[in-house]
């Protein structure tokens, strides 16, 4: 009787089984296509790298550097007044070095290779390091940010800020592990040399260590985050030497702050936001892309509208069911998991204080942005999880939508920085043709 039991029961145990796991192949399958994508999309086209002065200066200086010349303390003049730390050119060198560049599309193809190397630590980090229940919304964000149009824009450029996210996931992973003294003094180390690549990021690491503290100080270990801090601190004594001597940094009186930031937190995630590369007029006309056989299909423009109706619908849901759950201020702007934590560290912490920085006299720079360009995909991939809870079927098909619009997104603005060389917006004209058609 047993044996014919089970043989009975044995299909209805079978089936959901197997349903599970095709379910699992198809989205490990669609995380890997996405994957693909996102570093081919880093990789196509590499004679259409952006080439103005900032690009110039240091690709000029990482080549000489590479050749025997002396490795600065200073880099490249700061938005701010003063000069940036000579990290932000030392790792140009490196790279210069190590690749050995010879021309900027081989530099430019180098810190491509270390944003792809940036999306696949984040899976990684999110098998290795994340529990089984929460895994799910951080392989979301790796597909999310591996189309993201304006992460592939940034992740391709000759810039220091665009060095910087396979040192953020590497954060995260750290800051992850606090607990452990170890992983607290490279949370430390890291936050200090990310600092140097990036000013900015000084903002971020402040937000991070004061939001983790907020949540619960006893998950901090102070002293091996502060060793950490002070060892990743060192190779900026020279720069801060330089600077005192030349009087510092020059900023302005103060003015009413800019809030695009937040403005920016909301598009940029979902994939909006191309208009900054290509500005008003270029905008105008990409929308009409892809053109197939002359004719306009405006598929572009209806990726942009299907991925704004989404983020309405959702923000929508997600603020009807925080209402109803009634949600304490502390879990709205602090925090419960560590994803929140992280969250609401860049996006109130870091958000607020360069905002603040604004009142000084300091732009409101996309760029500054790129450094959390996995937490901006990890709260998109949150938010919409949330507002369709507990529908999860529902949250994956929204979320699909957005990565394959993305995806249309992101493929065709290549496309079209290639076919017009010569951008209206802050992409400029291309190092293709200026090579074709150099200034006098």
């Amino acid at each position: 009787m047993a044996s014919e039991h089970n043989i009975r029961t044995a299909p209805a145990y079978r089936r959901p089984m197997r349903t599970m796991e095709v379910r699992h192949f198809v989205a490990y399958a669609g995380l890997a296509i996405a994957l693909i994508a996102g570093i081919t999309l880093r990789f196509a086209y590499s004679a259409d790298i952006e080439w103005k002065g900032d690009e110039r200066w240091t690709f000029d200086h990482a080549l000489a550097m590479a050749a025997g010349d002396a490795w600065n303390a200073t880099g490249m003049p700061a938005s701010v007044g003063g000069t940036n730390p000579g990290m932000s050119l030392w790792v140009f060198g490196a790279l210069a070095k190590i690749f050995q560049v010879q021309s900027p599309p081989e530099l430019a193809r180098a810190v491509q290779c270390l944003n792809s190397a940036a999306l696949i630590a984040l899976v990684a980090f999110a098998f290795a390091l994340v529990p089984r229940e929460r895994r799910a919304t951080w392989l979301w964000a790796a597909a999310l940010w591996a189309l993201n149009p304006l992460a592939i824009v940034f992740e391709r450029k000759i810039w220091p800020p665009s060095t910087l996210p396979l040192l953020t996931v590497a954060l995260i992973a750290a800051w992850s592990m606090r607990h452990n003294i170890i992983a607290s003094f490279i949370w430390g180390a890291l936050g200090a040399l990310m600092a140097q690549i990036h000013l900015g990021v000084f903002f971020l690491v402040i937000a991070l260590v004061g939001w983790t503290a907020l949540q619960n100080r006893k998950s901090v270990r102070f002293g091996s985050w502060i060793a950490g801090s002070l060892a990743g601190t060192l190779p900026a004594i020279p720069w801060l030497m330089e600077t005192a001597r030349s009087g510092g940094t020059a900023m302005q009186g103060l003015r009413i702050p800019i809030f695009s930031f937040f403005v920016r937190w909301v598009q940029q995630p979902f994939g909006l936001g191309s208009e900054y590369a290509l500005g008003s007029m270029d905008m105008i006309e990409f929308l009409a892309d892809p053109v197939i056989g002359g004719v306009p299909t405006y598929l572009v423009a209806v990726a942009h509208v299907a991925i704004a109706g989404i983020v309405v619908a959702v923000f929508v849901a997600a603020m009807r069911r925080a209402i109803w759950l009634r949600l304490s201020w502390r879990e709205a702007f602090i925090g419960r998991s560590p994803e929140a934590v992280l969250i609401n560290a860049s996006l109130w912490g870091y958000g607020l204080l360069m905002t603040m920085l604004t009142s000084f006299g300091a732009g409101a720079y996309r760029h500054y942005m790129i450094v959390i360009a996995p937490v901006m995909a990890l709260w998109a991939a949150r938010i919409v999880i949330y507002a369709a809870a507990p529908r999860e079927r529902l949250a994956a098909i929204l979320l699909v939508t957005i990565c394959l619009a993305q995806a249309v997104i992101s493929a065709s603005l290549l496309r079209y920085i290639d076919r017009v060389q010569v951008i209206r917006g802050e992409y400029g004209a291309t190092w293709q043709s200026q090579e074709r058609s150099p200034v006098q």
